[in-house]
């Protein structure tokens, strides 16, 4: 019984710091808001890092040392990631890309939709693509655990990672001002 109480009482405490999307949804069937909507909570890219399996640390080689993503949960249990590398070169011609500069663009952006699942209790939200920059992507399950430190969330991704010599990357969001 006591586990139990400290299972709530964190819950009440933590969620609404975590995700406030999950918690805003409880409270939405409790307590309407005008409109009927629970506030969706949108986080801004500040930094990735990558640790290689030889223990060196550095910025993201595909996203390079100025990345730029956001990362949005609804309410509905639905999510959206995109990063892109904003160091990459602009198009020769914007209307014909070559196919260099095509591969270039794909090779430096990643972008996914679907559901999410937070698991407070191992502090980690799941992301299930369902729609995703590319087919391996889709249908894959990609557990994030997850850190909050103030106005940050970080995440560190050890799945689905592109390059085989990364043992993990952390991922540094803040909320938008």
């Amino acid at each position: 019984m006591k586990a139990l109480l400290i299972a709530i009482l964190l819950a009440t405490l933590w969620v609404p710091h975590i995700c406030p999307v999950l918690a805003d949804v409880g409270r939405h069937s409790l307590h309407r808001r005008p409109h009927g909507h629970a506030t969706p909570r949108t986080w801004k890219l500040v930094s990735i890092e990558d640790t290689l399996k030889d223990g060196k640390v550095q910025p993201s080689t595909q996203f390079g040392p100025h990345p730029r993503g956001f990362l949005m949960y609804q309410p509905d249990g639905y999510m959206c990631a995109s990063i892109v590398n904003t160091d990459r070169p602009a198009w020769k011609d914007p209307d014909q890309p070559t196919d260099a500069e095509k591969i270039a663009y794909y090779d430096t952006f990643i972008a996914y939709c679907g559901k999410y699942k937070l698991d407070s209790a191992s502090s980690t939200v799941t992301h299930f693509p369902e729609l995703a920059w590319t087919p391996s992507y889709v249908g894959s399950t990609q557990p994030r655990p997850f850190r909050l430190e103030g106005n940050r969330l970080i995440i560190t991704a050890t799945h689905g990672l592109v390059d085989p010599e990364i043992q993990k990357r952390v991922l540094v969001w803040e909320r938008p001002k």
